[in-house]
Parts: structure tokens; C-alpha cells; sequence
């Protein structure tokens, strides 16, 4: 989200500048917020003045979805808040098995491997801060107890807990906690490749019942344009840094695109408005559109199972307490360890955090799966595999419109076990 700068940059902004109570300039205008969501873009109305920090832009984009309450709040997560490294880093997390891949994974050496990356692991490179923060805690403990250890006569208090039945009712509750929160994320993540696997099951299948049914070479290439652009835009629809414009380049004609990039709204729904209507105009029979129009209608429920997923995480109350469960858990890690480890306490204590809050930062990472899901392959084939279906359609037709063969010589066996 871009936060107005410190002077006004709105060209568009013909009004003349107006004093603040700060003293400064501001559009005359009321501030208003241009606000691109997963139902398209609009104006809203800003629910304070300009005038709260001096010269402002009138106009303040911003990209993905925010909920129509509790706006005020939501601004204080500018980009300045944001990890780009992490955010970036989801993007190699988009990983394409094959045979190669499976076998690699299934290796014995898969835990030398498993051991030997983890200065590389991008888990690792998330939790540097928190880790460092452990790594700072746990060392000012055990200088804190070596010193009262090298003079008792010292009047600062020692540190060190004896008893450890607080940690010991408390672990089944934090592993409770980090276990759920791994699987719903799991299940959210499954479900957004299930979702996208349906996608591309039915994009095939409208295809394969289009080039049976219609003759038309037209009306087959216009189904098909559009088929794969549906696919990409709803791909650009869960995604920030897609490019829809570059994506539709291989796929739909040049005026195609400007009218599809002139819709300000939804734009999934106006690629299924236009598939519905490309459907409708076939020529073919009435039973034979209805069974393609199944495979639109199921098309329309991805979109709203995406859009569900997108807005609707899991409970923020449940995510929050289990991080501060887990911080102020291994907060008093260091004073449980040191009368055991000593100073072997603080290696001990950043080993602990890192796996505890490892599988804390995997739950987060997967429950938005739209980021680390291959969907540029999925689209892709769906690309590729339609118009493979739609280029082959008269050696197929030629295949199928064969007359009957003779049955060669060789035995044949039939259901009462005899041969003939």
C-alpha cells in the first residue's frame, strides 16, 4: 500500500491548494481513497482530512483487498512494514515436481541434504530477526548469572527459575497450538490446489467438448483465446505482482486486451461474461451447450472459493495469541536451562526457538497459498494442452470415423475363459 508522500504528486489534481491547521498545503478536495479490490476498483471517502500531516496527495492507490471497516487501522501497514526478502522469497516456493524432483525427495540423503542447507533455508533468512533477538536474550541472561555466580556476595538477584511445572504444563498447550495452526494452514493450502486443479480439469474438458461439437474454426479459437485467459486473469486476481497485460500478450488479440484492461472492475467475471456468451452463440445443439455451460459455472464458483480464501485468513485472534504464547514461552526459556546448560543454554535456546517458531512461520507462509502455488505452469497448461486439443481435432475426428478392422489371427479371450 503507498501512503501519501510528504507533497502533493497529484497531477491530475486541478484544485487550488488549501491551508492545513498545521500550515501547510493540501488539496482543497476531500481526500478520497482509490481502492482496488477483488470486486474492482472504486472511491471511497477518507475518514480523516488531509490535514493530519501537512501537503498530502488527494489520491492514494492501492493494490489487493481491505475490508470496508476499520480502514484508519489498517493504514499503519504501509510497506515500510513489510518483509520484501520474505515476500520475495515466496516466489521460489513455486516448485513443479517431476520425475527427477520425486526421486530426489524419496533419497536417503535427503537428511544430509536436509542438514547441510540449513544456512540456506529460506525459514532461516525469515526468522534472522526473531532468532538474533533469542540469540541477544539469552546472552544477557547467562552474563547476568555468570556474574552473580562469580561474586554471591553481589546484592542483584539471581534469575534462574528451579521449579519447571509451569513449562511442563504449558507444552502440551503450545503444541496443541502450533499444531492446529499447521493444519488449517495445510488445508488452506490444499484447498487452493484443489481449487486450481479443478480449474484446469474443466478448462480441458470445455475444450475437448467444443472441439467435438463444433465445426467452426472461428468460434473454436475464440473459445480458446478466452478459455486461457480466464485462467490468467483469475491468476492475476489473487496475485499482487502479476502483470495482466504482459500475460494476455500469447493469448488474446490486441484489441481483445485494451477491451479487457478497459473493464475497471472484475475482470474475471467479465472474461466468464464473454465465454458465456461465445458458449451461447455456438453452433450447436441446446444439450450440447448446456453441458459446456457446467464447466463455466464451475469456473464461477473457483473465483468465489479464491476470493474467499483471499479474504478471509484464519482468525487473527487465534494467530496473534499463538505468537505471543510462543514469544513469551521462550522468553523464559533461558532462565529454566541455565541451571542445567550454562552457557550451553544460549546455543540450546536459539536451537529451540528456531524449530518452535519454524513451524510457527510455516503455518503463515502456506496459509495464503496463492503466492507459493506454480500457478504460471497451471496456466500454462492449460494454454498449451487446450490448443493442443483444438489443433489435433481432425486426426482425431479422422481416428474415431474409421471404418471397422478385421479381427487379426491371434487368440482373443473371451469372458468364459475360452480362446478362439
Amino acid at each position: 500500500m503507498r501512503l501519501p508522500s510528504a507533497a502533493c504528486d497529484c497531477m491530475a489534481c486541478s484544485h487550488l491548494p488549501a491551508k492545513t491547521s498545521r500550515g501547510g498545503n493540501a488539496c482543497a478536495r476531500p481526500w478520497y481513497i482509490e481502492r482496488r479490490s477483488i470486486f474492482g476498483s472504486f472511491r471511497t471517502n477518507f475518514p480523516f482530512r488531509a490535514a493530519r500531516r501537512g501537503p498530502v496527495c488527494a489520491k492514494v492507490s492501492y493494490r489487493g483487498y481491505l475490508g470496508d471497516t476499520r480502514f484508519r487501522k489498517e493504514l499503519r501497514y504501509s510497506k515500510a512494514a513489510i518483509d520484501q526478502n520474505k515476500e520475495e522469497s515466496r516466489k521460489h516456493m513455486r516448485t513443479v515436481f517431476d520425475f527427477e524432483r520425486w526421486a530426489s525427495h524419496r533419497s536417503s540423503q535427503r537428511y544430509l541434504q536436509h542438514i547441510t542447507g540449513i544456512p540456506r533455508s529460506r525459514i532461516i533468512r525469515g526468522l534472522r530477526v526473531p532468532l538474533i533477538c533469542v540469540f541477544v536474550f539469552a546472552t544477557c541472561v547467562a552474563t547476568w548469572e555468570s556474574y552473580k555466580e562469580a561474586h554471591p556476595s553481589s546484592w542483584l538477584p539471581s534469575s534462574s527459575l528451579e521449579a519447571t511445572d509451569p513449562f511442563n504444563l504449558t507444552n502440551f498447550a503450545l503444541a496443541l497450538l502450533l499444531a492446529f495452526r499447521l493444519d488449517a494452514s495445510y488445508s488452506r493450502f490444499m484447498e487452493g490446489r484443489s481449487i486450481w486443479g479443478n480449474i484446469v480439469s474443466d478448462s480441458r474438458n470445455l475444450i475437448r467438448q467444443a472441439q467435438a461439437y463444433v465445426d467452426d474454426e472461428h468460434s473454436l479459437q475464440l473459445l480458446l483465446r478466452w478459455t486461457s485467459a480466464f485462467s490468467r486473469a483469475l491468476m492475476w486476481h489473487v496475485r499482487e505482482e502479476c502483470d495482466l497485460e504482459a500475460e494476455m500478450q500469447d493469448v488474446l488479440l490486441p484489441h481483445e486486451i485494451q477491451l479487457l484492461m478497459n473493464h475497471e472492475h472484475h475482470k474475471p467475471n467479465f472474461v466468464l461474461a464473454v465465454l458465456t456468451q461465445v458458449v451461447n452463440n455456438l453452433p450447436t445443439s441446446e444439450a450440447h451447450k448446456l453441458a459446456m455451460d457446467s464447466s463455466l459455472t464451475s469456473f464461477h464458483q473457483a473465483v468465489g472459493a479464491c476470493e474467499r480464501m483471499i479474504k478471509t485468513p484464519i482468525p487473527r485472534s487465534y494467530t496473534r495469541h499463538t505468537s505471543r504464547f510462543l514469544v513469551i514461552w521462550l522468553a523464559f526459556l533461558p532462565f529454566t536451562l541455565w541451571r542445567a546448560c550454562h552457557w550451553v543454554m544460549v546455543p540450546a535456546t536459539v536451537l529451540i526457538a528456531f524449530l518452535l517458531l519454524g513451524v510457527e512461520e510455516i503455518g503463515v507462509q502456506i496459509e495464503e497459498p496463492f503466492g507459493i502455488l506454480p500457478l504460471e505452469n497451471l496456466v500454462d497448461i492449460i494454454h498449451y494442452n487446450s490448443k493442443e486439443m483444438v489443433d489435433t481435432r481432425h486426426t482425431v475426428a479422422e481416428i474415431a470415423g474409421q471404418p471397422p478392422q478385421p479381427v487379426s489371427n491371434s487368440k482373443i479371450k473371451h469372458g468364459n475363459g475360452t480362446y478362439r
